[in-house]
């Protein structure tokens, strides 16, 4: 027998409980050992290549990890983009700068807001900012380039680099550079128009001298709502342009503006990335005249309100860096899903397949790798018997209620529940009932002073006559006006704002509502992988999944302001209790309830 192996024969089914804690010793019988050991050879000989074999399938999608490299950018400032050199050297822009990282050290250099980097084939950082061109060589400290174009050339926002070849999109244009030192201006239609997006081509693909014989180089430039293409031959002196022509785009796209302009790893489609979308155009095999018909908008389902700012490959793969994390998937049509790290649920603005690693990704909380762990490639895993192949262990997560009553909680918690927006019309047509209420209250004071003086002549004598008056007035209202607007009961005059309020509401309920099917749904698929025997080969993978799995409940437990661990304590308590009344003689013994009461994953054993 080969060492290490432990084959199990046994008459009767097996049990959960015995693929959960398999035994150790093969149960054969004493009277027909001789047979029962022809048959165990015969089952090895035949078992053995499909065993490892199913054990490489298990094991070679589990065989990589994502690590977290340090935190990235300055404290405060927003990260923008990354870079790295062929030497392996990191580069991250933000917002007051650019850290260089060179192994264990790293440099950090101020700079005006940075818009994109890139590594030339010389080693020098060319870093595109708010305020000028600026390269940074290994040894020396940042310098500012100067372009044709005044003011507007210093707004820098891309940069492209092929080889030695360098082209930077500005506000004035867009410019192109065969070893860095003089900068030409690329025009279409004569017009320097300003240039936002930019994307660098070598024909054949993956040409990786642009000075070759037969060489051709196509730059797409995209800017003031135009895409344009330069082609032409590149020479030590500059690019001699070929055809410089505009381009069909997908339809009207107003004020939109792509977050990113890229190539696909095989130089066989351009991507316009908008912050929802994808729009692909194929650039082998058709025609520059077929107008709309060539381009393909491809809308992945992202994490609600998520906003797509980076599209990267890496081998087989497609990542999508969105404020919601970083996205996973097949193929640029998705599915997509949350990469299984931090970076899944941080703020990601960039990603990048690199050189050292396999994928860089450039986030919030920091620079995260994916990468290879040690000792679990196919070969390792083929060489390893297969009883010493790892298992996870057989702790299960903790139960979890329906997700209908978490996202009941998380819903009333955040203000966002239906009774809310039942409230709310309610007393909007309740409202005509109650009349405006107008009170009035009047006061008058009236005083009257007069005098008269008269004189008389009566009987000889002299009379003066003199009459005084005073008259006082005071008088007191109040009044009362009620005003009922009973057309309100009908249609109130705020029923069309209390609309388009309630459909923000909605539109937001929504997203609360996928975000947390997303992360409930994940965390029970985690559940499920580690619940099947032999499912997970590397004890790593299974322990990243259960710190994953906390991580989701964690996010969960908030969303409900703490009613989960407030919901497992009591079903503890309650269990508790059941299993102290049910310890008596004449009790019958009860089935244990499953693993999460949502009858969506409850399975039929009948």
């Amino acid at each position: 027998m080969t060492r290490g192996m432990t084959l199990r024969f046994s008459d009767r089914s097996p049990t959960e409980q015995d693929l959960r804690e398999p035994r150790r010793c093969a149960s054969i019988r004493r009277d027909d050992r001789s047979v029962r050991l022809v048959r165990m050879l015969l089952m090895v000989g035949l078992a053995w290549p499909a065993a490892a074999a199913a054990v490489v399938d298990q094991a070679s999608p589990q065989a990589e990890s994502w690590r977290w490299l340090g935190a990235a950018g300055a404290r405060g400032e927003g990260l923008q983009v990354l870079a790295e050199s062929d030497r392996g050297d990191l580069a991250v822009g933000d917002g007051a700068g650019v850290s260089w990282w060179r192994g264990a050290s790293r440099l950090r250099a101020a700079l005006p807001p940075v818009h994109d980097l890139a590594f030339a084939a010389d080693g020098v950082l060319w870093i595109a900012t708010a305020r000028g061109l600026h390269t940074w060589q290994r040894d020396d400290r940042p310098l500012r380039r100067t372009l044709r174009g005044g003011e507007a050339s210093s707004r820098v926002h891309r940069i492209a680099v092929a080889g030695s070849a360098i082209v930077v999109a500005t506000d004035g244009g867009a410019f192109w550079s065969s070893e860095g030192r003089i900068f030409q201006p690329l025009r279409v239609a004569g017009a320097a128009t300003p240039v936002s997006r930019i994307a660098i081509q070598l024909e054949p693909p993956r040409l990786a001298e642009p000075f070759a014989a037969g060489a051709i180089a196509q730059v797409w430039l995209f800017g003031a709502g135009h895409l344009a293409r330069v082609r032409g031959m590149p020479t030590p002196s500059g690019l001699r342009v070929i055809e410089a022509r505009r381009m069909p785009l997908p339809g009207a796209l107003g004020e939109r503006v792509p977050a990113d302009l890229a190539i696909g790893p095989l130089g066989e489609h351009l991507h316009l990335v908008f912050e929802d979308s994808v729009a692909s155009r194929a650039l082998t095999g058709g025609s520059d005249d077929d107008l709309a018909a060539g381009w393909q908008t491809l809308r992945p389902v992202l994490p609600p309100g998520a906003v797509i700012h980076r599209l990267g490959w890496a081998g087989r793969r497609v990542f999508l860096a969105t404020d919601h994390g970083l996205l996973e998937g097949a193929a640029l049509a998705g599915p997509f899903a949350r990469v299984a790290s931090s970076a899944g649920a941080s703020d990601c603005v960039d990603v990048k397949a690199a050189r050292a690693y396999s994928v860089l990704a450039l986030c919030r909380q920091g620079l995260f790798a994916l990468a290879a762990i040690e000792g679990t490639s196919a070969r390792a895993v083929m060489g390893t018997p297969l009883s010493a192949t790892p298992r996870p262990s057989s702790t299960l997560l903790p139960p979890d209620p329906p997700v209908q009553e978490i996202r009941r909680r998380a819903l009333e918690r955040s203000g966002l529940d239906v009774l809310r927006d039942r409230r709310l019309r309610k007393g909007l047509w309740r409202r005509a009932f109650w009349p405006e209420v107008e009170l009035r209250f009047g006061a008058d004071f009236d005083q009257d002073r007069s005098r008269d003086a008269d004189q008389s002549f009566l009987s000889g004598d002299t009379r003066h006559l003199l009459d005084r008056t005073r008259d006082d007035g005071r008088r007191l209202s109040a009044t009362v006006v009620l005003d009922w607007e009973l057309g309100g009961i009908a249609y109130p005059e705020e029923a069309v704002d209390l609309s388009r309020e309630l459909r923000q509401v909605v539109s937001l309920r929504d997203d609360v509502i996928d975000e947390i099917n997303q992360l409930y749904f994940e965390r029970q698929s985690i559940r499920d992988r580690l619940a099947t025997p032999g499912a997970i080969a590397a004890v790593a993978e299974a322990d990243r999944l259960r710190w994953r799995a906390r991580e989701i409940d964690a996010g969960l437990d908030a969303w409900t302001g703490g009613w989960i661990s407030s919901w497992r304590a009591t079903r503890d308590a309650r269990q508790h209790v059941r299993q102290d009344d049910s310890e008596g003689p004449d009790r019958e013994e009860r089935p244990d309830h499953p693993i999460h009461p949502d009858p969506t994953f409850e399975r039929n054993e009948r």
